[in-house]
């Protein structure tokens, strides 16, 4: 199920977020509306897999864990995670500055963690992936539990609306 939401007009600037569920994946039509996308999902969920096709269609594609490649492969470093993140943010607003379009995959288990991005551009895709596929950085199972017991879910409502007990 797709949901296309705009903010109401008395927030300062309206934002067009549109999200897709794990089901349903922005046609080629489709991405021309939209000039950055966010993929969220847990590792191994087939968030660079995503990105890839979008970057077949013309998106440059960013993640964290880009900044961890380095001449002998990927080298995790976790006391580097935040500067890997500002790299992604900075990078992500820096090119889309030039007018070209955008895929971020990065976990995002966090809402708070697609804001810097959300404020970024006004026609804004976000896909959640939920594939279960061996994850490429190697990331123990253990720690990709932690992930999913802290995601919080996304209606496609920006900014979000917090969550009551009844819902």
């Amino acid at each position: 199920m797709k949901h296309q939401i705009k903010k109401p007009h008395h927030h300062h600037g309206a934002v067009h977020v549109t999200f897709s569920d794990r089901e349903t994946y922005p046609s080629p039509d489709e991405l021309d509306e939209f000039n950055l996308v966010l993929v969220r999902g847990l590792p191994g969920s087939g968030k660079s897999t995503i990105a890839g096709v979008l970057q077949l269609a013309g998106f440059q594609h960013f993640e964290a864990d880009m900044f961890f490649l380095g001449g002998g492969g990927y080298q995790y470093d976790p006391t580097k995670v935040k500067a890997a993140h500002e790299w992604c943010i900075n990078l992500t607003q820096r090119v889309l500055q030039t007018g070209h379009k955008v895929v971020v995959s990065n976990t995002f288990t966090r809402l708070s963690e697609m804001a810097p991005y959300m404020a970024m551009s006004r026609t804004i895709r976000v896909i959640e992936a939920d594939g279960c596929w061996p994850n490429l950085h190697g990331v123990p199972e253990r720690r990709i539990r932690e992930m999913a017991a802290r995601w919080e879910y996304f209606n496609g409502i920006w900014p979000p609306v917090p969550r009551t007990r009844d819902q």
